[in-house]
């Protein structure tokens, strides 16, 4: 199929969107306590830069506090004075200075004031938690969201299938840890959707002009300029974006295309490198050998800023590990290696159509490899608190790709293999929303303790309503409702991704649920498996220490429970009973028998 006999969207399109919009919009995990440095220090950014018209952080951090992922550098007029700043690629704080520059005219005038170093506590933590909120909103959520649109747009080129592009959009945007790198200030996943977008735009342009000459010059700067934003989102796509830029060397090949390709990618290298000469005094320095932090420093004074030879049982880990790895907790995403196979070798169409589709599937797979390879020789390979491999943030799209040229592939010839492909791929990206979309909604960052993120922390805190801030706050709607509403949205929109019927009958769609019923279990089950000595621990202390810390406070069942109990005093002794069987939940054992003993009464008596 080319673009342009694109299959028109039915209605199921508009409602599945329409249910992610909720989900990618609305619910926001925040805890001050725990909120993750790399998402604080990018924060920090756009404060100064537009509060003092600086990089420099130093003011801001005696505001709000101190923050990892800090950099510190010699005043260049004044080698003898140092000052802060963040160490990560400046992308989203740039593209937050218009959000924060509007917040700081409209907040004074709805109760949020700008806040200064002697402004009372509760006044500069109100005010960071709504910049955040803003930040995360206007730059991440709704963008990602439209990119998510896009995405499904281009896929018609490769499928007119429904049921498989809605999917594979699924598996990508809520079935790997695109979501939960979304609802934080951060650049994994938009690297991830500004990368496949100069992916996507040369792709298209290739399909749409067979003639090099006819090829339009702003597709050509719009790729570059999408290439060159990868890198100025995430110093390690750098690897990624010199791949794009191969591929679009191909395809704009013609002077005025490459000028015109160049230059949008000059843009954002002349942004970094700015930054980077502001900052640091050299425009080609980024700041991690400045690192604050004394084992950052170490880390990145190592190899070439802590990148060495690539390590196996770090890439295997990092790809393969139920407690973190790339297919290990996104199974959708094994289909996307069948690319090799049948887009690189097999391929069905005109001769010009496999060539297209050779050339897209080997520079898609060859920026993976520029992505995978280098990280699984970082020092610091993990990167602390996350969910799923947070360096791989750019793979989702680019694999979901790969897996629908595969799958459309194999359901080309009959009706039954198309509903096994269609049962398969459900399936996978079904069991992909379960342990990570709706962990994400949870909380999106766990620590390394945590092996099992579905089972020892997420399913605990939602059944006993630990559930983060949501929109229905804004209306003064503070019960946990609305963030069940929520997990509805993105439970209803996967299903009805996996199970809509487009032309089954009733042998067929008997087919496509038994699969996508196998393939379910088959990749779900390792997110309930018993971790492996070496994986880490249980969870029990996390688990416990996250429902401590837990904000917004107060809503809880426990919370709730406990009011209640306390209220009824003597006239109630088996809502004791009750509370310390939840708090024995999220291993609050001192607490449970403590409460246990103000029942007064055998708990045989209790129903």
């Amino acid at each position: 199929m080319t673009f342009a006999k694109m299959a028109r969207a039915p209605g199921i399109v508009a409602v599945f969107f329409s249910l992610l919009f909720v989900v990618f919009t609305t619910v926001f995990p925040y805890m001050a306590t725990l909120n993750n440095p790399n998402e604080n220090v990018r924060v920090y950014m756009t404060m100064a830069v537009v509060e003092q018209h600086t990089f420099r952080i130093d003011s801001i951090l005696e505001r709000h506090g101190y923050v990892n992922d800090m950099a510190r550098a010699p005043d260049p007029k004044n080698p003898a004075e140092s000052h802060l700043y963040s160490i990560k690629a400046p992308a989203v704080s740039y593209l937050a200075v218009p959000v924060y520059w509007l917040w700081t005219k409209v907040g004074p005038r709805v109760g949020y004031p700008v806040p200064t170093r002697f402004s009372p506590p509760e006044e500069k933590a109100a005010w960071f938690m709504a910049s955040v909120v803003l930040f995360r909103l206007c730059v991440l959520q709704i963008p990602i969201f439209l990119f998510l649109v896009g995405y499904e747009r281009f896929l018609r080129a490769v499928s007119s299938d429904v049921a498989l592009r809605l999917i594979t959009v699924a598996a990508v945007g809520v079935g790997t840890n695109f979501l939960a790198y979304t609802l934080m200030f951060v650049s994994h996943s938009f690297f991830g959707m500004a990368a496949f977008t100069s992916f996507a735009i040369t792709t298209r342009e290739r399909a749409l002009v067979h003639d090099a000459r006819r090829r339009r010059p702003w597709a050509a700067f719009f790729a570059g300029s999408f290439a060159g934003l990868a890198t100025l989102a995430e110093y390690q796509a750098f690897p990624v974006s010199v791949v794009l830029s191969l591929y679009a060397l191909i395809v704009f090949y013609r002077p005025t295309r490459l000028a015109a390709f160049a230059l949008g990618g000059s843009i954002c290298a002349a942004a970094l490198m700015f930054y980077q000469w502001a900052c640091y005094g050299n425009a080609f320095t980024p700041g991690h050998k400045m690192a604050e932090n004394a084992q950052f420093a170490a880390w990145h004074q190592s190899g070439f800023f802590g990148l060495s030879a690539p390590s196996w049982d770090t890439f295997r880990q990092l790809s393969f590990s139920h407690a973190f790895g790339f297919f290990g907790m996104s199974p959708f995403m094994w289909l996307g290696l069948l690319a090799i196979p049948f887009g690189l070798v097999l391929g069905r169409g005109t001769r010009d159509e496999r060539r297209r589709r050779r050339l897209a599937s080997l520079f898609w797979i060859l920026a993976m490899l520029a992505l995978f390879v280098p990280i699984s020789g970082a020092v610091n390979w993990r990167g602390g608190w996350t969910l799923g491999p947070r360096f791989f943030g750019a793979a989702p799209p680019f694999f979901g790709y790969g897996a629908l040229v595969a799958l459309e592939h194999l359901a080309q010839r009959r009706p039954w293999q198309r509903a096994l492909a269609r049962g398969v791929a459900g399936g996978l990206a079904l069991a992909g929303v379960v342990q990570l979309g709706f962990v994400a909604l949870v909380f999106n960052t766990y620590p390394e303790s945590v092996t099992r993120p579905l089972p020892q922390v997420a399913l605990p805190l939602a059944r006993l309503g630990f559930v983060p801030h949501h929109a229905g706050e804004l209306v003064g709607w503070r019960s946990p409702a609305f963030w069940y509403f929520v997990v509805a949205c993105l439970a209803i929109a996967a299903l009805l991704a996996a199970l809509w019927p487009v032309s089954d009958r009733v042998g067929t769609y008997a087919l496509r649920l038994g699969a996508m019923g196998a393939m379910f279990y088959m990749g779900l089950a390792p997110a309930f498996s018993a971790p492996e000595p070496d994986e880490g621990g249980d969870g029990a202390g996390d688990l416990r220490f996250f429902a401590a810390q837990w904000e917004p406070k107060g809503r809880d069942r426990i919370a709730q429970l406990r009011e209640t109990a306390e209220r009824h005093g003597p006239r109630g002794p088996c809502l004791w009973y009750q509370l310390a069987d939840m708090e024995r939940m999220v291993h609050w054992d001192a607490e449970a028998a403590r409460d246990e003993k103000r029942a007064n009464v055998p708990r045989s008596e209790c129903p």
